[in-house]
């Protein structure tokens, strides 16, 4: 499994978006346009452009990629159905991951530590953990961007699981940094 990610995104201007519209599929095009700003534009431009990178280098791209989603709102690769994906973005970079087997993955760039946010999603124990640590921002986005994984491979969206959610049994969490960004990867292990 590999990261695949594109960092200063606020260096695309509309002549990317453009050169992505003159490519992508209709519906593609049709997604990444109903973004009302440039930025989610350039967002949705990358992730997808991202995943093809990610089919090449796998040695199994033959079209672009189709979408399915689930009731929640998953995508699901319509025309390569035993690979799975996922996609993210904040404000400073995009992150595609693809493997063969269910995957969630999150991007954030780190920023200032909110008690009343760690508050709302930490559990007692996350909650000490931070408190403890030395660099409470960096704490709390790794367990943010975990979270946010875990959540993405299964496909739930966000739940009132929040709290909890790391201590789903069966899930292997990697988390990676490179400089202000945290990358957390999540997918299942063999029981």
């Amino acid at each position: 499994m590999k990261i695949y990610y594109v960092t200063n995104i606020d260096a695309f201007d509309e002549g990317f978006v453009d050169e992505c519209a003159a490519f992508f599929p209709e519906w593609r095009k049709d997604k990444m346009m109903r973004y009302k700003h440039l930025k989610g534009r350039v967002q949705n431009g990358l992730a997808y452009l991202l995943l093809i990178k990610a089919l090449r280098d796998e040695g199994v791209f033959y079209e672009m990629p189709e979408f399915y989603y689930n009731e929640h709102g998953k995508p699901f690769l319509k025309n390569y159905p035993n690979w799975f994906f996922s996609l993210s973005h904040c404000k400073t970079a995009v992150c595609c991951v693809l493997a063969e087997q269910e995957v969630g993955a999150d991007i954030e760039m780190k920023a200032a530590f909110k008690d009343s946010l760690a508050n709302y999603v930490c559990n007692e124990k996350e909650l000490a953990m931070l408190h403890d640590s030395d660099d409470k921002s960096d704490a709390f986005y790794q367990l943010w961007t975990r979270k946010e994984a875990v959540f993405k491979m299964l496909g739930t969206g966000i739940t009132k699981e929040i709290k909890n959610i790391l201590d789903t049994p069966y899930i292997n969490i990697e988390t990676h940094k490179i400089d202000d960004l945290i990358i957390s990867i999540s997918y299942h292990y063999n029981k």
